[in-house]
């Protein structure tokens, strides 16, 4: 059984081709006065938008791409969203 695949991309390409992206094209840019912001990249045109607000950004994405398959991540963050609730660290694992 395959994975889960959006517009034939897998979710492994997406993350993959995401991360070259912004690496290559996007992070100097937005390193030093986005700190904490969105980036929302479009994996098949290598579009992006920035933003506070992740919706925001993605808007404004697929407003130029409707088709668009998007990766989201947050500057100078390990990623765009955590899951869990209460205190910092209060849920933490150690692994």
């Amino acid at each position: 059984m395959g994975g889960m695949t959006v517009r034939g991309y897998s979710r492994e390409e997406i993350v993959r081709r995401g991360r070259e992206i912004y690496e290559r094209e996007i992070r100097e840019e937005v390193a030093s006065e986005h700190d904490g912001d969105f980036v929302v990249v479009d994996v098949t045109t290598g579009g992006w938008e920035v933003d506070e607000d992740d919706v925001k950004a993605s808007d404004r994405a697929l407003d130029k791409n409707p088709e668009a398959v998007l990766y989201f991540m947050r500057v100078g963050r390990p990623a765009a969203y955590s899951v869990g609730g209460g205190r910092r660290g209060r849920f933490s694992s150690t692994r």
